[in-house]
């Protein structure tokens, strides 16, 4: 099966290091809490502020430093691989705010020992990009990225954040990555 994976508040907690961000540094771009305010699209990367756009080229690589791997996580996609799956991370992040974004994601995932098969960056629109690589399930924490996957006939599963649980969607929904495991083996089963 081939599996496509977000990075931001999929693979790696993004949230609390962007609010501690927003936060410290909020003073510096604005004095109307332009950061604090908008932290969903901070973390989404859909933005056209001015103050959000230089706060980000300031500091995207030094907070994606700090974001820690979600409990879970390696453990699961080594049990993925070990069944024979491939592991794709399909990423919104682009050279726009990473210096060679390929070369950034790349080193991330090896210096925490994530195994994959391929990194596709700077697809904030993934339906195309998972129709071409044929991914069978991505896995994702945008609602409307999960959607416009489905309407696309590709299987998607929001993976629950802070800045989405409380909207509503018609996708399927996970909570960790014990439920990411468990809803990959039922769809095993029902094939």
């Amino acid at each position: 099966m081939k599996i496509g994976i977000d990075i931001d508040d999929t693979l790696i907690d993004s949230c609390d290091i962007v609010r501690e961000y927003a936060y410290k540094y909020d003073y510096k771009y604005s004095d109307n809490k332009v950061l604090i305010n908008n932290i969903d699209k901070i973390i989404r990367g859909n933005f056209t502020e001015k103050e959000i756009i230089e706060f980000f080229s300031d500091y995207a690589c030094e907070m994606g430093q700090k974001q820690p791997i979600k409990k879970g996580a390696k453990e699961t996609i080594d049990k993925l691989k070990e069944e024979g799956n491939q592991i794709y991370f399909i990423t919104a992040r682009s050279d726009k705010y990473y210096k060679d974004v390929n070369k950034y994601v790349k080193d991330f995932l090896d210096k925490n020992k994530i195994k994959y098969d391929k990194i596709l960056t700077a697809y904030s629109y993934k339906a195309d990009i998972c129709k071409k690589e044929n991914i069978d399930i991505m896995f994702d924490d945008a609602i409307d990225t999960c959607e416009s996957l489905l309407e696309n006939n590709i299987n998607a599963v929001v993976f629950n954040s802070k800045i989405n649980i409380t909207r509503n969607t018609k996708c399927k929904r996970v909570n960790n990555w014990d439920e990411v495991y468990n809803y990959i083996k039922s769809c095993k089963i029902k094939n």
